[in-house]
């Protein structure tokens, strides 16, 4: 039998152990959610058919070196370009929702796409991932491209989910983008963590929510409250928006565009389309032909050359 004092030390390691593990594992969540694997593109765009160019360029945040393709209209020469902006976990082709489908469409319909992988995605580097405060810089950098490197005139930003968030924030503030369609968004970082962190995390909301998300705040060091699509609407003249979300999204739940939406100032054109029975990002997944037409139109009516 063990002595009383060997039975005292024994005791004490777990009773120490515990509060290492209560804040060690929230720990490790944030520096996962903050540093996830890369997701990996396995099909491009010849597979559809489709021409296409691999393009680099830098993200003006940190010269960070970003992948993607050029992928001209089909038909003609054209200075109207699409540029797309894929969610968090996720690459250029968004795979996932068959992206490169839709891509195909819009550059039989005249318009040239630019996709390309935010830092630490497909074939891009940068090892850290920043839901929004990094990826409109490499956003913006990507219109800069086009216009830059391929002389285009007119452009559309087509995001999903970070990707739509990062659209509305690099849309507003970058005089080129006229048109910004948002699949899934959120409307501020800040309040959107706070309130539905739990979802990714897995953990319970309380007390867990705010050890998360003060060790992203921390590895990542920045402030989430900067990145606030919102705040950038409410300021925002002379632009298109469209906006797109799942009443069934329970990952970013359909009343975060709904606010987007209401803030957006009657100095611009503005739609929103709510669908249903969508899981997060599957509206094109779900309904294309219906997709497929109202982005279309959208973009036939608003990304006009002068």
């Amino acid at each position: 039998m063990l002595s009383e004092e060997k039975k005292g030390k024994s005791l004490w390691k777990p009773l120490l152990a515990a509060p290492a593990l209560f804040f060690l594992a929230p720990l490790g969540i944030g520096m996962y959610l903050t540093h996830p694997f890369p997701a990996k593109t396995t099909k491009t765009p010849k597979e559809y058919g489709l021409e296409f160019e691999d393009i680099e360029f830098f993200s003006r945040k940190d010269q960070i070196m970003l992948s993607g393709w050029w992928i001209p209209a089909a038909s003609k020469q054209s200075k109207k370009t699409v540029i797309t902006a894929h969610g968090y976990m996720n690459e250029r082709a968004m795979e996932r929702i068959e992206g490169l489908q839709l891509t195909k469409v819009l550059s039989e319909q005249g318009y040239n796409v630019l996709m390309f992988d935010f830092r630490n995605a497909g074939k891009s580097k940068g090892k850290t991932t920043g839901i929004g405060y990094f990826e409109r810089h490499d956003l913006y950098s990507a219109i800069d491209f086009a216009i830059q490197e391929k002389n285009q005139e007119k452009i559309a930003l087509l995001g999903w989910s970070m990707g739509a968030a990062s659209a509305l924030i690099a849309g507003c503030e970058h005089p080129a983008a006229s048109v910004i369609i948002a699949d899934s968004p959120f409307c501020d970082l800040e309040a959107f963590l706070k309130e539905n962190l739990s979802h990714w995390t897995k953990l319970p909301k309380r007390p867990f929510t705010p050890i998360v998300y003060h060790s992203m705040r921390k590895i990542l060091k920045i402030n989430p409250a900067e990145v606030s699509p919102i705040n950038h609407v409410k300021n925002t003249k002379g632009k298109s928006f469209f906006v797109i979300h799942s009443q069934a999204d329970k990952a970013i739940p359909y009343t975060e565009s709904e606010k987007l939406f209401q803030a957006i100032s009657s100095d611009n054109h503005k739609e929103l389309w709510l669908t249903k029975e969508c899981e997060h990002i599957h509206s094109y997944l779900s309904n294309k032909k219906e997709y497929t037409r109202h982005v279309l139109q959208f973009l036939n009516k608003y990304l006009k050359l002068d």
